[in-house]
């Protein structure tokens, strides 16, 4: 599996960076990982290849493997910790995969800001840097 944690995932994304990272890691590289997302090299990231992507986040970050994201395991940068009540829509505290795909689904129509039903690489660089600033 492929593995870049914070975006669109990105997870991207997430795909990717992923929704509220405050901080960038150094060695990210949003391009790299548009690229990686883009598993049919068309030069855009359509929902399957989105939903592809959240699934590797989702996996990667489950650190013990029990099938579920806690907090510790969301501190590395795969949703913004702020939004674990958000995305714990059943209140028990831990993120399953669907409750995972439902909170990132929200980025992806977040990051189509012309609508057409795919990301570009500027959308996604532009969605990007914005979850870096917050």
């Amino acid at each position: 599996m492929r593995l870049i944690l914070p975006l669109l995932a990105l997870a991207l994304l997430a795909l990717a960076a992923p929704a509220g990272r405050t901080e960038e890691k150094p060695n990210y590289d949003v391009r790299a990982a548009f690229a990686q997302a883009d598993e049919n090299g068309d030069g855009v990231i359509d929902r399957a290849e989105f939903i592809d992507r959240t699934v590797e986040v989702f996996y990667a970050a489950d650190a013990n493997k029990d099938g579920y994201l806690s907090p510790e395991e969301l501190e590395h940068g795969v949703l913004n910790p702020q939004d674990f009540k958000h995305a714990d829509r059943n209140g028990d505290g831990r993120i399953s995969l669907s409750e995972f795909l439902w909170a990132r689904d929200a980025l992806f129509d977040e990051a189509d800001t012309n609508g057409d039903g795919v990301l570009q690489l500027d959308e996604v660089v532009n969605i990007y840097e914005k979850k870096v600033k917050k």
